[in-house]
């Protein structure tokens, strides 16, 4: 799996993750002769991008200082949805959260992690 924006990678990508939520509705009607029936009104798609801040920021892609931009800048952008098996999806997304990590430790690496919402994807044919 990758997940792109701007047509350029996220840097220093250690993980990404994918989860869908779905919303149903309940609804009883003389139809259904009463008994309830769930039918599903729509899904969230939400990603999570991990990765080290330590990479060298001369890599063609979005490096820290452009994830944390993207964090702040409370507007809704474009993502593609690799899946690895030639299967692409497109979607409109909102940061939904950004997190760094600085451990104590000097020698060790610090990490980011962005999560990603989008209400629709579509296949890209």
């Amino acid at each position: 799996m990758k997940l792109t924006t701007s047509s350029k990678t996220f840097v220093g990508v250690t993980s990404d993750e994918l989860s869908i939520d779905t919303a149903t509705k309940e609804s009883t009607t003389k139809d259904d002769n009463g008994v309830k029936s769930k039918r599903v009104t729509s899904h969230t798609f939400n990603f999570t991008v991990s990765g080290l801040l330590s990479i060298d920021d001369d890599y063609a892609g979005l490096d820290s200082d452009a994830i944390m931009a993207l964090a702040i800048a409370n507007t809704s952008f474009t993502i593609v949805y690799d899946r690895g098996n030639g299967d692409n999806y497109t979607g409109t997304a909102v940061v939904a959260g950004y997190t760094e990590t600085t451990p104590a430790d000097p020698d060790e690496d610090s990490s980011y992690s962005l999560q990603l919402r989008c209400h629709a994807l579509t296949k890209v044919v």
